[in-house]
């Protein structure tokens, strides 16, 4: 309250930055990140650099000051120039600086660092257009209430028959309706996807057909996963309910693609969890899912999908690619629904180079002695 009577700030936002998206504030919102003092043993832990980097435009700057990891003498600040070094290695970042300096009026020794985002490198089906035969190609192919934990304990309960019931008895055909679209794009067998509402494994193991070798499955079901590890059907699996943004506990553009049969429905997956699901996609990737249709009728959060899509479209987060493509015999006879989403392929830049100042690119900074 005091910083307000003050007002030096254009906004003033109070909370802790405790691990990502603890701050609450969307990607890429800031061209530059200062603090003085705040990475500490007793405030900002050394591992949230990477909350701050993700808060920051690609090539944007975050500038902090400190004591000597000596100084803060915990296991933490240790290995905070390890952790530097390993985004830097990974292509997150670039440490433009990093020096000691000696405080004039209190003759303590601190560290200023200096540290850009990068933009990253983008996939390099990046720019890749799809061409109208190929969507046409793809849609031919094809041609609220309910308690999340209930709906887990029921496919936790269902999970040494769910293939047999589903595939068999139900005549299931979604996931081998979305793999048959993905394939269609063509894309580099060491790319990565991630099989979300995973299940046992279906959709998995049809994509596995085709080669494609770098596959992780999520799913809420500790139960449902179990049969997927026992045929060893993805590289990693991950137990998670979709829901909001942090919801699931991935890392920013780990993905390629995203794929998920059956996993959007009523008590599972809404669609109000799509810029969750886009947040771990890199730019220009892909989202494909099949669902029964009818949700529309029974959900109203259901009803609201077209209009949420429309919505990521104007703000420029994705483009729908192909869909609503209706399609028969999802299951049990009843017809099925169509999507394919890509992430927009761009990433927000801070500032161009030539905006700039010459003497930050410079190793020997002339300001900091």
């Amino acid at each position: 309250r005091r910083l307000q009577a003050l007002r030096l700030y254009r906004n003033h936002i109070c909370r802790a930055v405790d691990g990502i998206l603890s701050t609450g504030l969307r990607e890429e919102t800031y061209d530059v990140v200062i603090t003085a003092g705040g990475f500490a043993a007793d405030a900002i832990n050394p591992l949230d650099v990477t909350e701050m980097l993700r808060i920051l435009k690609p090539e944007g700057h975050l500038l902090w000051t400190m004591k000597t990891v000596k100084d803060e003498g915990t296991a933490a600040f240790s290995s905070f120039d390890a952790n530097l070094n390993g985004l830097q290695r990974a292509g997150r970042c670039k440490v433009i600086k990093r020096k000691q300096f000696v405080d004039s009026d209190t003759n303590s020794v601190g560290v200023f660092y200096l540290v850009q985002r990068l933009v990253g490198s983008l996939p390099d089906y990046v720019n890749m257009e799809i061409p109208s035969e190929l969507k046409k190609q793809i849609s031919d192919i094809l041609v609220d209430t309910s308690d999340p934990l209930n709906s887990v304990k029921f496919y936790d309960d269902w999970c040494d028959k769910y293939d047999e019931d589903l595939v068999i008895v139900g005549n299931y055909t979604g996931h081998i309706k979305c793999v048959e679209a993905f394939v269609k794009l063509g894309l580099n067998r060491n790319i990565t996807i991630l099989d979300l509402a995973a299940g046992t494994g279906l959709l998995g193991t049809e994509v596995g057909k085709h080669g494609y070798e770098n596959v992780d499955g999520l799913d809420a079901s500790l139960g449902m996963l179990g049969q997927a590890r026992k045929q060893a059907t993805y590289r990693d699996y991950i137990v998670a309910m979709v829901d909001g943004l942090g919801s699931i506990p991935i890392n920013d553009e780990t993905y390629d693609v995203v794929m998920s049969s059956n996993g959007f429905a009523p008590g599972q997956i809404y669609p109000t969890a799509i810029p969750e699901i886009l947040r771990i996609m890199r730019p220009g990737g892909y989202l494909l899912w099949t669902m029964r249709e009818g949700y529309q009728q029974r959900s109203q959060k259901f009803a609201l999908l077209d209009a949420e899509i429309k919505d990521l479209e104007n703000t420029g987060s994705a483009e729908l690619v192909v869909g609503p493509v209706i399609f028969d015999n999802f299951v049990l006879e009843h017809p099925g629904k169509f999507y394919m989403l890509r992430k927009t392929p761009r990433h927000h830049v801070a500032y161009t180079q030539e905006d700039q100042p010459a003497d930050l690119h410079s190793p020997n900074h002339p300001h900091m002695n």
